[in-house]
């Protein structure tokens, strides 16, 4: 019993963070006013991102990537009624590589990290013509995690 209803309030707790996070991007990226079509969140969890953009009524196709590393959460993203595989993901460059070979011209990438992996990801996009900007994330300038918004060029 103490599971199932620690289970519900982690759930809860996820949904709540996600939604913040998304009212964040709509303000300030006017994620609403964007065509969104497909969505990959590379480390899903229990998919609270998908579960955010549906909740906030922004229509797009979310993949949940749920990193094998980890803990295999993917039952409760599919309980969620979302879609999701298990992977176990390459080293930076080769996933950059493969996002550069499946975003068309003009698409976009945002991605949400540590200032550490961030900067690596920054250097290498620059180096295959993408343009990068770094944003902070809603906790400020001095948090650990940054956005960096890329767009994949003609």
């Amino acid at each position: 019993m103490d599971a199932y209803v620690l289970k519900k309030e982690l759930l809860k707790a996820e949904s709540r963070y996600w939604n913040d996070i998304i009212e964040g991007y709509v303000r300030v990226f006017h994620l609403d006013k964007m065509k969104l079509r497909n969505v990959m969140d590379m480390r899903a969890g229990f998919g609270g991102f998908a579960a955010a953009l549906i909740d906030l009524h922004i229509d797009c196709w979310v993949m949940n990537v749920v990193p094998t590393s980890g803990p295999d959460t993917l039952p409760v993203v599919y309980d969620r009624g979302l879609i999701g595989v298990n992977h176990d993901w390459c080293n930076i460059p080769g996933i950059l590589l493969e996002m550069d070979r499946i975003l068309r011209p003009g698409g976009h990438a945002y991605i949400r990290d540590s200032r550490f992996i961030i900067d690596e990801v920054k250097e290498i996009t620059k180096a295959m013509g993408w343009r990068t900007e770094l944003r902070d994330t809603a906790e400020g300038p001095y948090a650990s995690r940054k956005v960096l918004m890329c767009q994949k060029q003609l």
